[in-house]
């Protein structure tokens, strides 16, 4: 299955040599009365759709960098599929997921990898040119 993965400046060098790690599923716990964050790591954030324009994730409205900078486009091997999760899915795994994708343009094609994902499934590097208004591909040493 193809997806994509997309990121900013400096995500790049880690990515580049560890693959797609470091995505988490952020939510809220009741602890002893009282409301409080919770970060589960090895959830990596993907798309079915490759299109820049409809990354309402990555407004920068809510932060202060571009992180449709560059695209990964990732091969999840059919064998791995079963980690791919949809909002239905995590929130039946993790109830009150949901809200991670609720009233958010395009969330529909959102999945989320349980696990790392390997470098040897990163198939294709671009980088979003400014100027001309295109991907450019991004030579990188797979492995």
């Amino acid at each position: 299955m193809i997806l994509y993965h997309f990121c900013c400046e400096r995500d790049m060098k880690g990515i580049r040599s560890d693959g797609i790690t470091k995505g988490v599923i952020a939510g809220e716990i009741r602890i002893n009365g009282k409301w409080q964050p919770y970060f589960r790591p090895q959830w990596q954030w993907l798309t079915l759709d490759g299109s820049r324009e409809e990354q309402s994730w990555a407004t920068k409205h809510t932060i202060r960098y571009d992180r449709t900078e560059y695209r990964w486009t990732v091969e999840i091997p059919e064998a791995e599929e079963s980690q791919l999760y949809d909002m239905e899915r995590l929130e039946a795994a993790i109830p009150g997921t949901d809200a991670l994708f609720l009233g958010w343009p395009g969330s529909e094609n959102w999945r989320v990898y349980r696990g790392n994902i390997p470098r040897k499934w990163l198939k294709k590097l671009e980088h979003w040119d400014r100027l001309t208004g295109r991907w450019e591909n991004v030579a990188w040493t797979k492995h």
